[in-house]
């Protein structure tokens, strides 16, 4: 699937708090777009916005395949991974795996997600409940599950938080393959080595 996604002239405010304006770019399947700035810039909400959740205050995103969807489609076409998702708690490692790609309409089976689990550097974790998860397992874990539903858009909210060394390693590989694999990733970062995996550059 060709996919891209166009940011035209997005601006966004809170009240008489103006957050940014005029933000335009363009990412396509295979590239990586980073977007950058300090911290309360807007790169969270921008992501928001492109991905249909929040909505702008001036311009518009358009999505383009073989037609133009709404934006409920749009939310379809793309995995998200922030601080603000949560996983469920209750549930195993590999329970969030099966229920979230089960939602998303996508085929994983136990055997495959205790694979992902191991691939994230959860190992048999994935059979340990996400309460007794540290923040850096479950930001593994929300890797482990937009890998698993493998959507056209990856946006990606700061995705080496709270991660140590191997696990920033796998965040690099995840990119490259997500892109190898004929994705457009847009990733909000602070980090400068994780915004030089883009093809180009927001800085907000």
């Amino acid at each position: 699937m060709y996919i891209k996604i166009v940011i035209d002239n997005i601006g966004k405010s809170f009240g008489q708090r103006l957050l940014f304006s005029n933000i335009s770019a363009e990412v396509a399947s295979g590239q990586c777009l980073a977007v950058t700035g300090c911290n309360g810039s807007g790169k969270s909400t921008l992501l928001k916005i492109i991905a249909g959740l929040v909505r702008p205050s001036s311009g518009q995103i358009r999505l383009t395949l073989d037609n133009t969807p709404s934006p409920k489609e749009r939310i379809s076409y793309t995995g998200f991974v922030s601080p603000d998702m949560a996983m469920y708690a209750a549930l195993t490692g590999i329970e969030n795996i099966i229920f979230w790609t089960k939602v998303r309409g996508v085929a994983c089976s136990k055997s495959e997600a205790e694979k992902l689990c191991c691939q994230m550097g959860l190992g048999g974790a994935g059979c340990d409940m996400v309460a007794t998860y540290s923040t850096g397992m479950r930001q593994r874990l929300k890797l482990a599950v937009i890998k698993a539903i493998n959507p056209p858009v990856w946006l990606l909210d700061e995705p080496s938080s709270n991660l140590d060394v191997s696990g920033r390693s796998i965040v690099k590989e995840l990119i490259a393959d997500a892109v190898r694999q004929n994705a457009a990733v847009i990733l909000a970062t602070n980090e400068v080595e994780e915004a030089l995996y883009g093809n180009s550059t927001i800085e907000l």
